[in-house]
């Protein structure tokens, strides 16, 4: 019964699977493989894996290499899927999520006889729909700042004789806020790429949270003058155990929205806590007093170009993934962050690592 569910399995999986010997060459394969590759099963079998699935890495086939991959896949402990490039019969080449396992058969000297690679179709599909899905979206809001220069540009081209100082400086102050904004939006996608990549360097020390609450309230201060600005961090608040910039990214991403999406003459609260019962970990939470998110819509805010559609966020200019990028910050720095909302009233919260004396004392062993 067991063997007729694992064949049932096999057969009607969206995912390749394929099965290896010794040599590497193809034992076993599923309808889905063939489909992938565009090969009748009978013309699979026997055949060398390294013909269809490229194992390499993929830096080094981006420089033009392609070293034949050994029998033997990654050890035990390197068995999350990675890119390959899978070769169909018709020339195509397809990079793919795929993972290699091996089986639980020893031979004479207690090796593994043979593995199982799974190329995961359905996952390579969907990453697929987001990538399109996020380079229209980039290209769409790209295009918005760009219409905006050319526009102008144009219009000082063609009239700048008949236009006055006032009217020429308005023109050029427009192509230059468009330009910052051109700016921001790069730099957004470009952190995007760079968390999403796992290429993100982290430089983690014991940080003084209120420290870096004063720096980026000091940053925005400007921004920030038609608003009271309070902060509130009891003294000997145990440090935070992160990275500083990424640190001030997060809190300068929380202040500047609240500035933003807060009516002017109205509250920003920077608050700093211990956590009662978990001294493992230390708080911190930014408030406003702006329209609020509708609780249906909280589940979006931290999406990539998740923004609300009401007034206030129409008004505002914003790429829509700041708080994307704010939230995989404090993933990666090992934290926590929630949103609580009504009308009148918004509260970002992260948690991050507390920085005890246990951490700073292995740390010094390092």
């Amino acid at each position: 019964m067991t063997e007729e569910i694992y064949r049932t399995l096999l057969l009607n999986s969206a995912d390749a699977v394929i099965v290896t010997d010794k040599a590497g060459l193809i034992t076993t394969v599923n309808p889905s493989f063939s489909r992938l590759i565009g090969a009748e099963e009978k013309d699979l079998l026997g055949q060398p894996l390294s013909s269809f699935i490229d194992m390499s890495n993929q830096e080094e086939n981006a420089a033009g290499k392609h070293p034949i991959p050994p029998a033997e896949p990654a050890p035990d402990d390197e068995l999350e899927p990675r890119p390959v490039t899978v070769l169909t019969r018709a020339g195509s080449e397809f990079v793919m999520p795929a993972a290699q396992f091996p089986i639980n058969q020893k031979n004479g000297d207690g090796k593994n006889c043979s593995h199982l690679t799974i190329v995961y179709v359905i996952q390579a599909n969907s990453l697929q729909q987001a990538q399109t899905e996020f380079v229209s979206t980039v290209s769409h809001e790209l295009r918005t700042p760009l219409t905006s220069i050319k526009g102008f540009a144009d219009t000082i081209l063609r009239a700048g004789d008949r236009l006055d100082v006032n009217q020429q400086r308005r023109y050029v102050g427009i192509i230059k806020d468009q330009a910052d904004r051109l700016t921001r939006l790069v730099e957004d996608i470009l952190a995007v790429s760079r968390l999403e990549s796992k290429k993100l360097q982290l430089t983690i020390r014991a940080i003084d949270i209120k420290e870096a609450i004063e720096r980026v309230i000091q940053n925005l201060s400007d921004k920030g003058k038609n608003h009271k600005l309070l902060v509130q961090v009891p003294a000997g608040l145990t440090p935070v155990w992160g990275d500083s910039d990424r640190l001030e990214q997060i809190l300068t991403n929380l202040i500047d929205n609240a500035i933003k999406y807060s009516p002017a003459g109205t509250t920003v609260t920077v608050t700093a806590k211990g956590i009662q019962g978990d001294p493992e970990l230390v708080e911190f939470s930014v408030s406003d007093q702006g329209v609020g998110i509708p609780e249906e819509h909280i589940p979006q805010v931290f999406s990539k170009f998740g923004r609300l559609d009401n007034p206030l966020v129409r008004q505002t200019e914003g790429t829509g993934l700041g708080l994307y990028i704010t939230r995989s910050l404090v993933l990666a720095l090992g934290g926590q962050i929630s949103v609580s909302s009504q009308p009148g009233n918004t509260t970002f919260t992260v948690k991050l690592p507390a920085s005890t004396l246990e951490q700073q004392a292995a740390r010094g062993r390092d």
